[in-house]
């Protein structure tokens, strides 16, 4: 009676009836509501159960228990997504790209899935791909770290170098210290100028900037005859090149040819009187020959663009102590001591010219330190020698 009122939508007349009825009315909708309050709470608990299997890397548990929640919510894209990079995870890349395109397909910008599909499609060596499914999450979300780092990755796979450099130099101008993308960087613009000079070589084999990027590869190999002969090269077939003179200065000085690193040092700074290196590299050699009011000038361009540059200060201190000019000595050695507190000269510097001022106190501080200092230097030094004939002697063993 009761059951059959309620099917039909009719209000029994008797009290006694209308009192039962409206009784069992609530029983059922309070098992509803528990019903749904549980309902609920079980995806919610099984969320929270594969997140945690996720913490500690189970990842084939976690995988378990989306599928499990699949079952209910099956074209849910919150546990789709977090199905495939669990399977992404576990290296189950084809799969994971199967449940990516499964969201796209309904949603092609969800947030944050392009950028996992580029990822595994760089697993799985399908760069353009990869390049695609990045470039479709910035546009929906421009500020996506994951999916440009790894569109530069996929660029940087498929050859196109310069494309990839300038997502990384996005990405290192909001993150200055990041070293994966510093690394990629060095990896990059290395292979970039690899490629150019490649391809300059190819198409000019005999001209100025071919010999120039030669003597360049010659010089950061250290082999100095060499990048001069091709230096040279350059200069006769091109006697204007910008800095060339700078540049046969530079391998000069290296290789501590004074004479001839002085002459073409002076040529740079015809060209160019404020180019900050040659100032330095001339500074140097005039130093070392006592022309410390000369020096003078030339250390104080360097420093004016390179305020970093610790053996500057060092070099500046040596020439105004070398003209008599003794507090302005002590702040530029203060200086290079602020920068590299261990500069071994430095303190030796001060101790020397602390003695000549009478200050004995300084004066035997900063000899104790360079005593210090060289007695850890000549034990380090033991200890290269020691590990190096170490290695000699077990190379011969093993031969």
């Amino acid at each position: 009676m009761i059951f059959c009122c309620i099917a039909r939508r009719q209000t029994p007349t008797h009290p006694l009836l209308r009192s039962l009825l409206h009784s069992q009315a609530w029983i059922v909708v309070g098992a509803c509501l528990a019903c749904a309050q549980t309902a609920s709470e079980v995806p919610d608990r099984l969320f929270s159960q594969a997140a945690e299997l996720e913490k500690v890397k189970d990842y084939q548990g976690a995988e378990k228990i989306y599928r499990r929640l699949l079952l209910t919510l099956p074209e849910d894209p919150e546990v789709l997504k977090k199905l495939g990079a669990v399977c992404q995870a576990e290296g189950k890349y084809e799969e994971s790209v199967a449940v990516f395109q499964k969201i796209l397909k309904r949603a092609p910008l969800y947030p944050g899935v392009n950028s996992l599909l580029g990822v595994s499609y760089y697993a799985l060596n399908r760069f353009d791909k990869a390049a695609e499914a990045a470039q479709k999450e910035l546009t929906a979300n421009p500020k996506d770290r994951q999916g440009r780092y790894y569109l530069a990755l996929a660029l940087t796979a498929s050859g196109r170098l310069f494309e990839a450099i300038q997502q990384l130099e996005t990405l290192r101008a909001d993150d200055p210290q990041n070293a994966a993308i510093l690394y990629q960087l060095v990896v990059d613009y290395k292979a970039a100028t690899q490629q150019a000079g490649q391809r300059l070589a190819r198409l000019y084999p005999d001209s100025e900037y071919t010999h120039a990027m030669n003597a360049e590869a010659f010089a950061d190999s250290d082999r100095f005859d060499e990048a001069i002969l091709e230096f040279k090269q350059v200069l006769r077939q091109n006697p204007n090149f910008p800095g060339i003179h700078f540049a046969l200065g530079q391998v000069y000085w290296r290789k501590k040819d004074s004479e001839n690193a002085l002459e073409q040092l002076k040529l740079a700074l015809q060209e160019d009187p404020n180019q900050p290196l040659a100032n330095y590299y001339l500074a140097d050699l005039l130093t070392n020959q006592s022309q410390y009011h000369q020096a003078i000038p030339h250390l104080q361009i360097a420093i004016s663009v390179y305020p970093e540059l610790t053996k500057a200060y060092f070099l500046l201190g040596k020439c105004y102590a070398g003209v008599g000019e003794p507090n302005r000595a002590l702040d530029a050695f203060n200086k290079a001591l602020k920068l590299e507190p261990n500069y071994l000269e430095v303190h030796h510097q001060l101790y020397t010219l602390y003695a000549r001022l009478g200050d004995k106190e300084k004066s035997q501080a900063h000899l104790r330190i360079f005593e210090k200092l060289t007695k850890e230097g000549q034990e380090k030094d033991k200890q290269l020698l020691q590990k190096s004939y170490q290695k000699q002697v077990e190379s011969r063993n093993a031969n």
